[in-house]
Parts: structure tokens; sequence; C-alpha cells
């Protein structure tokens, strides 16, 4: 960092409020906090700031910063109002769990949408994720719903938190940039059918192939959780219900895969 600047940076030990936040975070201490994120490293930083998230405080480790691009970030950001502190190697390396920290982290805020924010077209297609318990899992399957231009990922019977670190990771960022939306079965279902959503559930033991399902229009693809599948409440509610071809003996996909695979379909006759 440019010697001009660092006098300017305030010092955080471990006992510091703000490092307590970042950890807090991290870790799942604190109460009403969906839309907090404790980002790790300069990649998670960018990603953030390209997708206009607010970043709150970023944490500097001169000892372990590389290269110029972290000056950049880190005087855009000051700009912005973003508040900076110093912390030692020893800080740093208790706050974020990456090999090879590059000497950056911080505290970000997502406003977290509902649904009624989410803008509906005539092809518009949302994937539910029904009782997902694994965070990567969860990461990837937002990482494809932004690939194939879904519109939302909507959370029902949620398990883990968005802003878990996996989350942010297995996403590459889109976690940022993709709503992903909270809200009760009961109520999901509702906001779908008032639009007038086909609602597709995959199922392993279902007759139909997910490529003879008909994607095109408003469609909500529902996706259950690693252990369990579907919920009853899902297949109830659905209008078709697909599975996907397994000719091994494994007797389903990972769920990130499956969706990756329906999700195009639906690109592909959109």
């Amino acid at each position: 960092m440019p010697a001009s600047h660092r006098h300017e940076l305030a010092p955080a030990g471990i006992g510091h409020p703000r490092v307590r936040q970042f950890l807090n975070i991290k870790h799942n201490r604190v109460k009403n906090a969906e839309g907090a994120f404790a980002l790790e490293g300069l990649w998670s930083i960018e990603r953030a700031v390209e997708a206009n998230v607010p970043i709150e405080v970023v944490f500097v480790c001169r000892a372990l910063q590389r290269g110029d691009e972290a000056d950049r970030v880190i005087d855009n950001l000051r700009e912005g109002g973003t508040r900076p502190f110093e912390v030692s190697e020893r800080v740093l390396r208790r706050m974020v769990d990456r090999d090879g920290p590059d000497g950056l982290a911080a505290i970000a805020h997502l406003r977290t949408p509902r649904l009624n924010d989410v803008a509906v077209g005539p092809a518009t297609r949302v994937v539910v994720a029904d009782g997902f318990e694994l965070a990567g899992n969860l990461g990837t399957l937002i990482r494809c719903a932004d690939g194939a231009g879904a519109a939302a990922v909507v959370l029902t019977d949620r398990r883990l938190r968005v802003s878990h670190p996996r989350v942010l990771k297995a996403s590459m960022g889109t976690v940022f940039s993709t709503p992903v939306v909270d809200a009760d079965r009961a109520d999901a279902l509702a906001w779908l059918r008032a639009r007038g959503f086909r609602v597709i559930a995959a199922e392993p033991a279902a007759p139909t192939s997910y490529r003879d399902a008909d994607y095109r229009g408003r469609v909500a693809i529902v996706l259950g959780s690693e252990r369990h599948g579907v919920a009853p409440f899902w297949v109830d509610a659905a209008d078709v219900t697909v599975s996907i071809p397994m000719r091994g003996v494994a007797d389903s996909l990972n769920v990130g895969h499956a969706a990756a695979l329906l999700l195009y379909e639906a690109l592909h006759q959109a």
C-alpha cells in the first residue's frame, strides 16, 4: 500500500469489535444477519464490488498483501465510504481459512430479496431448492441458475445460510448477482401459481424423462435435498415430475449436476 495511505489505517487486534463481528458472521453466531457476508481474500471482495454489494469494512494485512490490484481495490473502497482496518498476520490467519491468504478480508451486506422482487416475463425460469443441506451444492446450483439465465433461486425449507463461505465459493460469486429468495413452501407455490408458472419437479422415480418435459413459458424447476429428495409437498404440487436416466449402479446424480441438465434443457426450449 502506498506510504501516504498507511497512517490512515486504524489498527485492529483479535479483540477489536469489527474483528469479532467478522468472526461471528463467518461462524454464524450473529442473529438476524442473513445478509451479512464475511469475505475472505481479494477475489471474493472483487466479486462483491462487481455486483455493487455494499462493503462495510475491509481488513488489510500488509505482511500478506500481494500486488497493486489490492491497493486499487482498497483505495476505491475507501473512496466509497468503506472503513479500512490494519490487522497483523496472526490476526488475519485467525480470520480466514484460505491457504496462502492474500492479506485482505471484509464484511459485506447483501439485501435479501423477496418473491415480489423477482422480475417475471413471458419465459421466466426460476429454480426452487427445497431442503438443501450442503452449502457447496447450493452454491453450485446458484452458479448453474446464473449460467442458464434463471431469474431467481427460491429456497424453501431452508437448512443453511446463503452467506456461508462455501456457498460463495461454489457459486463463483454469482450469489451476489442472482436473486436468492427465502420463502415458505406454501407461499412460494402460491406466488408461482398466481403468475402462471408450470412446476416441474425432479424425482428419480418419475416415468417421464427430463428431456421429454415441456419447459416453454414460465417454469419453476424444483430440486430436493441431497438426502431426502423432493418433498411430498412439491411432488403433489408439480404439474409434471421428471427423472434423469441412470444406466449405472447409482440411482441419482449430484443435485448440482441434475440442476444443470434441467436448466439447460429449459434454456434450449426457450
